[in-house]
C-alpha cells in the first residue's frame, strides 16, 4: 500500500475499539455509592483524558470525597475497575475500519500502540481480541505519550514527518505536537478544541486518506 509514513502509532480506546464510553460507565459504577458527588467525579474524569486511572482515583478520593487514599483502597478500586471494564471491552465493537486498517498495514510498516491503560490489563484485552500480533511494541502507563512518540522515532530512526500518531483526544494531539510527530484525529465524540488537524469519523476514512495521499 502506498503511504508516505514509515511508522504508525495508534491510541487504543476510541481508535481501535469503541471503548471510551465503557470507561465513563465504569467510573460512574465505581463511585455510585457517592451520588451527591457523582457529577463532580464524572466531570473531573472526562476533563482529564490523559490522566491515568490511579491518579484519578487519588484525586477523587482526596479532593472530591475528602477521604483518605490508602494502598488497600487503591488496590480494591483498581481491581473492581479492571473487572468492570474487561468484560465490556472484550465484547465491544471495533471502530469502523480498524481491523481492516491493521490488516492492511501489518507487515508493511511498524505499528505501535500507545495507551494509558495499565500494561497487564491491556495485555489481557489484546490477547482476548487477538490483536497482539499487529503491534511491534505496546506502551502503557507510566509512559507519557509524548515520550512514547520520541522513543519510537529514535528506535525506528525516523523523523517527525515520517511518523503518524492517530488519537481521539486533544491531549493526543498535544502529545504529537510536543514530540514533533504528524497527527490525525479520530472523532470519538471528544473535542479537539478547534485544533488545525484532519479528523475522520472512523479508520476507514483515515486509511482512504492515507492511500490517496500516497508517497
Amino acid at each position: 500500500m502506498a503511504m508516505k509514513f514509515k511508522v504508525l502509532v495508534l491510541d487504543f480506546d476510541g481508535v481501535i475499539l469503541e471503548s471510551e464510553g465503557i470507561k465513563d460507565w465504569a467510573f460512574e459504577k465505581l463511585f455510585s455509592q457517592h451520588p451527591q458527588h457523582l457529577k463532580d467525579i464524572l466531570n473531573y474524569h472526562k476533563a482529564h483524558t490523559a490522566v491515568g486511572r490511579f491518579e484519578k482515583f487519588q484525586y477523587i478520593t482526596e479532593q472530591i470525597l475528602s477521604e483518605k487514599y490508602t494502598p488497600s483502597l487503591e488496590k480494591s478500586l483498581g481491581a473492581e475497575f479492571a473487572r468492570l471494564v474487561f468484560e465490556r471491552v472484550v465484547d465491544c465493537p471495533f471502530v469502523k475500519g480498524a481491523k481492516e486498517f491493521l490488516d492492511g498495514y501489518f507487515g508493511e510498516v511498524p505499528i505501535y500502540l500507545a495507551s494509558i491503560n495499565p500494561a497487564d490489563e491491556l495485555q489481557k484485552i489484546l490477547q482476548a481480541r487477538q490483536l497482539e500480533k499487529y503491534f511491534k511494541n505496546v506502551y502503557t502507563t507510566p509512559w507519557l505519550k509524548k515520550d512514547v512518540l520520541k522513543e519510537i522515532m529514535g528506535r525506528e530512526g525516523v523523523s517527525g514527518d515520517q511518523a503518524l500518531f492517530i488519537g481521539d483526544t486533544f491531549e493526543d494531539f498535544r502529545s504529537a505536537q510536543d514530540a514533533g510527530v504528524s497527527f490525525i484525529g479520530r472523532n470519538s465524540g471528544k473535542s479537539f478544541q478547534g485544533a488545525p488537524i484532519r479528523i475522520f469519523d472512523d479508520l476507514t476514512g483515515v486509511q482512504e486518506f492515507l492511500e490517496q495521499s500516497g508517497s
